[in-house]
């Protein structure tokens, strides 16, 4: 069978090969119930509260699970669909239906969210459009419930694949929870975009996506071999050998140990749990840039883990990486990350509250136990630092490194046998680290950089907030500015310094990453082979040209525009060996045309030309290309 090709857009990079399957997941409600006995509103509505609690519960449960893996913005985003079944004006509307109108539950909640959803998705807004997809999936879930349908079907329609690669008419974030647990390797999809809840989970699962348009024409091909290379957005069905050993060779080339040299920057590995990784992961990196140890202290459900519990879980790590530099970040709990044996007390806003060093003015012991269980470990590695994050001054440094002190002299009265040569260094994570930055260096070997957290106390904004979440802008020409001075600093100290936050891993904001000068970049594991991919196809001095071109201006939308059109670009220049047969390149404009039937097509000696429209082809023939 002759290999098709197919262009789509990517919403969740990465590259595997797998098994189309298609799931229909169109949501029909079930049958219209009618004429209901004032006894039958009642209990549909019991009915509905019942099993919308069942839901709520089971969400909660996914959020506690996200969190053990430091995955909190994922969390934050299942968050929001409790508060959307649990907010009083949504289940009052439901039971109106269901009295007024003697509708079963089922079609009550389909009816309520069905209007939902239109006023979301004709908004101009397009963080108000996404959210669409998160009402619907409240939806999907409701009714499963409602009809007594387990979540199993769905992977009825899949579970003899090999290496599943889902089509879906959207994705939406109960699926993509649902896939990571059933070994699905990627999704095609026919609406959504990279914003989307459900996408920025799918990412963190390291699961490709691609959008293709009227993808259920293709339904002929369910079961078909597929190639999903989302990081040039085309997928491959019945894929040669040849295409298939293309991508494993580039995957190769992107994993090699050889391949660290070529790369315009160091890649480091973030990590949340030891259990993630194995000695011979370690080998695409130079060691860990970070380790989170909140989800050891999450974990437990009862109290803070003994200094003998943590040293085991902290010597497991050491031992696998003895010849590799550990980045050890110490404990960051506050915030959305709490534990159900400690009280924040009263905060109202918990990010800018209770959160990190300032726990430990008032529980130092905390500290210390974590601090004599990583020295002890740290015996066992060749390279060991340790990093304290939320540091706003001098006086919190001196704070911290007194503490850690205090840790070493116990171990030494104890006759305890520790690491002595370690290194420290902070987490620039607030502004007033950046400001200070100069002297903190003075007093530290190193620095890591949390954008994250850093451009949402620089911006005012909660990044999790639908509403505000257009004046969280990396891409802001004064952010640049303070990634660029940051930089300069710690390069004429001579401190080294790593980038740790999420644009780390944006393939998009590499090339600006790299033409800043950070030479350091510390990624989450999964993202790794996007990564060095992207970073082997980068030129350093043209890095350097689109830095300073994107400093120039004053407005993010220009960075962007810039962005977009050096990405895309160098995505149009990889690309176009894939087209398929049916497919062209208008030799005017550039974009890919269908030849199949066009009539837009000039013929010049031996070779065809086709062309979007007329106007392209007219100047073409004017100018006797």
């Amino acid at each position: 069978m002759a290999e098709i090709n197919i262009k789509g857009e990517i919403i969740s990079p990465g590259t595997v090969k797998g098994t189309l399957c298609f799931v229909n997941f169109k949501g029909d409600p079930p049958a219209y119930k009618d004429n209901l006995s004032h006894r039958d509103v009642s209990r549909e509505i019991s009915r509905f509260e019942e099993e919308a609690d069942s839901v709520t519960n089971e969400l909660i449960e996914a959020v506690r699970i996200l969190k053990k893996d430091s995955l909190f913005e994922e969390a934050g985003i299942i968050k929001t669909h409790i508060l959307m079944l649990e907010d009083a004006e949504f289940r009052k509307r439901v039971h109106e239906k269901i009295k007024v109108g003697r509708l079963a539950a089922e079609i009550a909640v389909e009816h309520v969210l069905r209007e939902m959803v239109v006023v979301l998705e004709n908004s101009e807004n397009m963080l108000f459009a996404q959210r669409a997809a998160d009402l619907k999936d409240i939806g999907m879930r409701l009714r499963k419930k409602l009809a007594k349908e387990d979540s199993a079907i769905f992977y009825e329609l899949f579970k003899d694949a090999k290496d599943p690669v889902l089509a879906v008419k959207e994705l939406l974030p109960s699926l993509v929870l649902e896939a990571k647990v059933r070994g699905v390797r990627a999704f095609i999809v026919e609406r959504g975009t990279s914003f989307s809840h459900a996408a920025i989970l799918a990412k963190s699962f390291g699961l490709p996506a691609l959008r293709i348009e009227n993808l259920y024409s293709l339904g002929a091909r369910n079961n078909n071999k597929v190639l999903i290379d989302a990081m040039n957005g085309i997928m491959l069905i019945d894929p040669s050998e040849e295409d298939i050993n293309d991508v494993a060779m580039l995957r190769q080339e992107a994993h090699s140990l050889g391949d660290k040299t070529q790369l315009p920057v160091k890649l480091w590995m973030n990590i949340v749990d030891p259990l993630q990784i194995k000695e011979e992961d370690l080998k695409d990196t130079e060691g860990i840039g970070l380790y989170r140890t909140e989800c050891l202290f999450m974990e437990n459900r009862e109290d803070f883990p003994t200094e003998d519990e943590q040293f085991v879980i902290y010597l497991s790590l050491f031992e696998k990486c003895r010849d590799h530099q550990v980045t050890i970040r110490t404990l960051d709990i506050g915030g959305d990350k709490i534990l159900p044996y400690f009280s924040f007390g009263p905060q109202e806003n918990p990010y800018l509250g209770f959160r990190a060093h300032r726990i430990y003015r008032f529980h130092p012991e905390i500290f210390i136990t974590q601090a004599r269980a990583i020295l002890r470990a740290g015996l066992e590695v060749s390279d060991l630092r340790i990093l304290y994050p939320m540091i706003e001054t001098v006086d919190d440094l001196w704070f911290m490194q007194g503490l850690l002190e205090k840790a070493m002299h116990s171990l030494k009265n104890e006759g305890i046998k520790y690491k002595e040569d370690f290194k420290q260094g902070i987490l620039v994570e607030v502004p007033s680290a950046v400001w200070n930055l100069r002297e903190l260096l003075n007093y530290i070997d190193f620095a890591s950089l949390g954008t994250n957290d850093l451009f949402q106390y620089f911006f005012a904004v909660d990044r999790n907030n639908a509403n505000v979440y257009s004046a969280y802008q990396p891409e802001s020409p004064v952010a640049l500015q303070m990634l660029r001075d940051i930089v300069d600093i710690t390069k004429e100290l001579n401190k080294p310094m790593s980038i740790c936050g999420e644009i780390a891993s944006d393939i998009n904001f590499l090339p600006l990453l790299v033409g800043l000068g950070f030479d350091n970049l510390s990624i989450d594991f999964h993202a790794i082979s996007a990564v060095r991919r992207r970073l082997l196809s980068l030129d350093a001095s043209e890095c350097r040209k689109l830095a300073q071109e994107c400093l120039k201006t004053t407005r993010a939308d220009r960075v962007k525009a810039i962005l977009d059109e050096f990405n895309s670009f160098s995505q149009k220049a990889k690309v176009t060996h894939l087209m398929d047969d049916s497919e062209s390149i208008d030799p005017i404009c550039k974009m890919i045309v269908h030849a199949e039937g066009n009539k837009l097509m000039v013929v010049r000696g031996n070779k065809k030309y086709y062309f979007c429209c007329k106007y392209c082809r007219d100047r073409f023939i004017k100018n006797g290309t």
